[in-house]
């Protein structure tokens, strides 16, 4: 095993020419293998990227038992995981390293000899066995990163069913990057909405609904951003000061006017932001207490008073 190659830097024409994983290839690998060690972070140019021992096996019946438990699910291989891994596993024979594989998120396995990574057939399984053996971490993130998905599915859930009724038929592709879908939901949403100033609102309002307001947050809540980017920021304003100006329209007014997109164009638009605008923005912000958005009323306060002086 060349040391020139990166398990985690090959491109995919270098990974091409690789064979993919196997279960056969990984009872190959523990051949002879009478110690393991599993250390802090990654893989990186086939070495562990810390010294950090996080487990060390020297029993015979463990160092078998975690080969078996590193079986993969054959059709699910290939793909590539963008980062070095979460923990290095060291194959160690006779006092030394025979092969070094990447555990990724706890879910898959990656080997600088086959053409990408390889998902883990029973992973809840192996994380039981490590934490049987006093290493509970991965099982711990395992299980924390479940019930995110969970919390996140319930999320998706609340946002969809208060979102205009348009935006549930294309929940499908609103989770992705592509977005030739937008001129079809545009025109339904038209339809459903034909009021512009009602449509602004309602946009407004379900970009204002999220659990992770400034970053991290789903694809699928840019939406309504880049349908608000089609309209007049004179318009938006306009929309905003005739409703009744609560809190979940506050919300999604201030997050468009604080967002990274708008803010590269947001000096063309200052004079169109009244004072009783960035009263609301302040108000709101202050009193859900969120210092970032805290902190970009006061940017947008300062760029006022520049053009104003």
């Amino acid at each position: 095993m060349s040391t020139d190659n990166l398990t985690n830097e090959q491109r995919p024409k270098e990974l091409n020419k690789l064979p993919r994983a196997t279960n056969a290839a990984i009872r190959t690998m523990f051949t002879d293998i009478d110690e393991v060690f599993i250390k802090e972070d990654g893989v990186y140019n086939d070495k562990a990227m810390s010294e950090n021992v996080l487990l060390h096996l020297t029993q015979t019946a463990d160092v078998s038992r975690l080969g078996q438990l590193l079986e993969i699910d054959e059709a699910n291989t290939g793909f590539y995981c963008m980062c070095p891994g979460t923990y290095a596993i060291e194959l160690h024979s006779r006092g030394k390293m025979r092969h070094i594989i990447g555990f990724h998120h706890e879910v898959s396995i990656r080997y600088s000899g086959w053409n990408g990574d390889a998902a883990l057939s029973n992973n809840e399984a192996l994380l039981a066995f490590l934490s049987e053996l006093g290493f509970s971490r991965p099982w711990e993130d395992y299980m924390q990163a479940r019930r995110n998905r969970q919390a996140d599915q319930v999320a998706e859930e609340n946002w969809f069913s208060t979102a205009p009724k348009t935006f549930r038929k294309y929940r499908d592709k609103m989770g992705g990057l592509e977005t030739g879908y937008l001129p079809a939901l545009i025109q339904d949403l038209d339809n459903e909405i034909p009021d512009r100033q009602q449509q602004i609102v309602a946009l407004l309002r379900t970009y204002g609904q999220s659990d992770k307001f400034w970053s991290g947050y789903p694809s699928y809540e840019s939406v309504p951003e880049d349908i608000l980017k089609t309209f007049d920021i004179k318009n938006i304003i306009h929309a905003y000061l005739q409703s009744d100006r609560n809190y979940k329209t506050r919300a999604g007014l201030g997050r468009f006017l604080c967002s990274f997109d708008f803010k590269t164009i947001r000096k063309n638009f200052l004079k169109n932001i009244p004072p009783a605008v960035v009263a609301d923005l302040e108000n709101y912000f202050n009193h859900i207490k969120d210092q970032r958005g805290i902190n970009e009323i006061f940017s947008l306060k300062k760029e006022l008073e520049k053009i104003m002086s």
